[in-house]
Order: C-alpha cells, then structure tokens, then sequence
C-alpha cells in the first residue's frame, strides 16, 4: 500500500495543473485529454501492417514496370515480387526495399498533407497564426483534427519501430532524434492543448516531404530520370519557403513573441527562474531544437544542390556509404568474382606473366597496386 500512495503522490505531483496549464485553469477544463495519446500507440502497427501490404502491391507494381529493380531477375513474376516482399522481403537489405521505403513515406505525406488542408482549409489558425493563442487554453478540438493528430503521431511510433528492417543511411540518428522530438512534440502539445499550433507544424513539414520522397522517386524511374533535377528544385524550394522561412520566421516567432502574453499576462517565455507553468515553454525550446535539425538537413541540400549545378544528377547524398545494388546483383558479382578465382587456380603460371600483367594494367587504366610477378 505503501508504494500505491507513493505513486499518487507522484502522479499528482506531476500532473500539479500549475506545472502544465496557464494559472486558475484545471483539466477537466481542457478539451484535449492526455488519455487519448493511448490511440497513436495503438496505431502504429496497423499503420506498420498496412504499410508493408501498400508496398507489397501498389509499391511492387510500381517498381516491376516502373524501374530496373527486378531487371537482374528475368524468371520473377510481379506476383512473385509482391509474395516475396509481403512475407519477408519488407525486412532486406534489397534495392528494391530501399525504394519502397521512399515509395511509402511519399504516398503517406501525400495523404497526410491532402487530409490536414482539408480539415484546416477555413481554420482561423491557418491565416492569422495568434488565433494559436487567443483564446488558449479552451480551444475546440473537431473530430477531423482529432483524427489528424492521432493519426501523425501514430504514422511517427511506426517509423521508430520500422527503424529496425529499414536500410540505415548515414543519418540514422538524426533521423531518431527528429522522430522522438517530433512525437514529444505532438504529445505534450495535445496534452496543453496546443492542437492548433501543432496542426500548422504538421501541414508545413508535410509538403516538402512530398516534394522530397517524390524526387527520389523519380530518380529511380528509369523512365522519367531527366525529371530529376526538376522535382530536386521543386523541394528545395518547397524546404526553404516552409522550414527555413514559414516556421521560424512565422510559428517560432509567434510561439516566442507573441504567445507568452495571451497564455498568461505575467508569463515569459525566457525566465530562466523557470516560472510555471512549464510545459509550454519546454514545448517552444524543443520547437526551436527541431529547427536546429532542418539547419543541419539544409547542409545536407546544398551539398546536393552543389553537386546538381556542377552538372551531376541530384542524389540522396546521406546514401553515400549505401549500396545501391540489391542482394541478387551483389551475389551476381561474388559468383563472377569466384569463378576468375577458380580459373586462375587451374591455368598454369608461364614466361607470359609480365604481358598478362602489363594488359591488365592497360585494361584497368591506372592500376594502384601491381601484383609482382611469381617466379618459379
């Protein structure tokens, strides 16, 4: 018993409202209930479920007739690709895998932008970003807005446990990071009620990862590879406007300037005294770190954006370490590796050696290392 008096105590510590919520306001008072952020939990593995049969059929389809992903496996069928990936092929180290991956994220953002401007296309918050404050923390919360929460921050629970079979580029770990901030953020947004601000967070970021799975889509497509270049403008622009103007230049800036005053008269945001309440000003520092990460995504662009100007094809640069073989291509090249090997073995060493070596130094260009000829 003791220890069950122990943890109300604690709970009721930290739930203390003073900690969370402006002054004189309690949680029944609060339209978003803590209670809720139960469902994204619950979401994630259907979402995983429905994730790995969207690639296993619509993404398969489109990588059988629309790029080389399969060309090295003549025999295969499209329903054999589709069989295969459903029952294991999700968790390769494959090319294919790793374009399904991009084929995903993009049909997700896509929807997911498309959903939150329907149910945001004549929110208030939308065009006049201090309808985030006026007003909080007795903000309405519609059922469509509810369900686009619920559903973002579940599609993020699922990327962290996809993280375990997805190929892992050279960004692995800032990508965890934003990933956990960006879950922290929805939920002790939801949890304050800072639904609205959250919404524009969400729609911003959305549309450029559009724009970004969709270049690296057709960057595979061995039909529309010219359009590379095209959709890698399109996203940089799109990156630019929404992360490095639209939310530090409009939602920090009215999270920082702005907010403080509405929330409470006497609140400020940059009390180092750490005056309550606190959670909103937690929740204004991790927006402010989340923009450090684009800072860092952003050097990642240019070095792209380089590379598309020196006349190079503009390419994920964070898969520099990866390849971009799949496991039947790589065997391929292990089985032509074993049998030069094992013919090598069987001819005879002869007077020729140092012309056999002098033509495969010509064949090779520059050769680094010379083998020195054996002698007998």
């Amino acid at each position: 018993m003791r220890a069950v008096e122990v943890y109300r105590w604690l709970m009721s510590y930290f739930w203390h409202e003073p900690y969370w919520l402006p002054r004189n306001v309690t949680w029944p008072e609060v339209p978003s209930k803590f209670a809720d952020l139960l469902v994204p939990i619950y979401l994630a593995i259907p979402l995983v479920i429905i994730r790995i049969i969207w690639e296993s059929t619509v993404g398969v389809t489109y990588l059988y007739f629309r790029t080389n992903a399969y060309a090295s496996r003549k025999n295969i069928t499209l329903l054999g690709c589709m069989w295969e990936h459903m029952t294991g092929g999700f968790a390769s180290l494959s090319r294919a895998k790793k374009i399904l991956e991009c084929f995903w994220r993009f049909s997700y953002y896509t929807f997911a932008f498309l959903y939150g401007l329907y149910v945001m296309i004549d929110a208030s918050w939308l065009y006049d970003v201090k309808q985030c404050w006026i007003g909080y923390p007795f903000h309405p919360v519609p059922n469509t807005i509810w369900w686009y929460y619920m559903i973002e921050t579940g599609f993020y629970y699922s990327l962290l446990i996809g993280s375990y079979f997805d190929v892992r580029r050279s960004d692995f770990w800032q990508l965890m990071v934003h990933h956990v901030i960006t879950i922290f953020l929805l939920s002790s947004s939801w949890t304050i009620n800072f639904v609205r601000v959250g919404t524009l967070i969400l729609l911003s970021h959305d549309v450029s990862d559009v724009f970004l799975e969709g270049g690296k889509l057709v960057r595979y497509d061995a039909h529309n590879k010219n359009m590379t270049n095209f959709m890698f403008v399109l996203f940089f622009t799109s990156w630019v406007l929404t992360r490095l103007i639209y939310y530090p230049f409009v939602v920090i800036r009215s999270a920082v300037t702005e907010a403080a005053a509405l929330i409470q008269p006497d609140y400020v945001i940059w009390d180092m005294g750490l005056s309550p309440p606190y959670a909103p000003r937690l929740i204004v520092f991790a927006l402010i770190a989340l923009f450090f990460l684009h800072i860092f995504w952003t050097f990642i662009i240019l070095r792209i954006a380089i590379r598309t100007t020196t006349g190079g094809q503009a390419k994920d640069v964070r898969s520099d370490s990866d390849s971009d073989y799949d496991e039947e291509e790589m065997a391929r090249r292990e089985r032509t590796r074993l049998l030069k090997k094992k013919k090598n073995k069987v001819s005879p060493v002869t007077d020729h050696d140092d012309s056999d070596e002098e033509e495969e130094a010509k064949a090779d260009g520059k050769a680094r290392h010379r083998r020195a000829p054996r002698k007998e």
